[in-house]
């Protein structure tokens, strides 16, 4: 699968139609007003109105791109093990898309699953909350994670070279 689809799949299937049916009501609405009314609003030029109603047409195939970002961030969020309900709200009220944009700088890396249950944990966790299984490498002395190119153990110093790595370590 493309790296694409499994994005797109992030999408809930209610942004999607929502984004759909708000394209086709709005830019219908818009349609309908140049077709009923063509003399009306500036653009009497030689092009006529067809300039505006292309903006207006712009406009509203943004405002379903904005539909489909904010639910693109239910949907990661939801992944990553975040708030995804206030997440969704910050991209919705915070204006200018600004609420999205801080949704992709801030968020959380994503969720490793168990080797032995599958359950997900975040990338500061050695073990695994659920069944106790080894999810990454840890210091041999104070058990925090640790990279797999680290020579000493952030934590505590201890040299890290020459020790067997935990089980399952990423």
């Amino acid at each position: 699968m493309s790296s694409f689809r499994s994005e797109w799949d992030l999408v809930p299937t209610g942004a999607r139609v929502t984004a759909v049916l708000a394209y086709l009501a709005l830019a219908g609405l818009v349609s309908l007003a140049f077709v009923v009314n063509p003399t009306a609003g500036p653009g009497r030029g030689p092009l006529g109105l067809w300039p505006f109603l292309a903006l207006a047409l712009i406009a509203c195939l943004f405002l379903s791109l904005f539909i489909l970002f904010v639910g693109y961030v239910y949907g990661d969020a939801k992944r990553r093990g975040m708030n995804h309900v206030l997440w969704t709200l910050l991209a919705i009220f915070i204006p200018n898309a600004i609420g999205i944009i801080l949704y992709f700088i801030l968020r959380d890396p994503i969720l490793t699953p168990c080797p032995s249950c599958q359950t997900p944990a975040r990338k500061a966790h050695a073990y695994c909350a659920a069944c106790g299984a080894p999810v990454r490498t840890a210091c041999p002395k104070c058990k925090r994670p640790t990279e797999p190119t680290w020579t000493h153990c952030v934590e505590c110093g201890t040299a890290l070279r020459g020790t067997a790595p935990t089980p399952g370590g990423a």
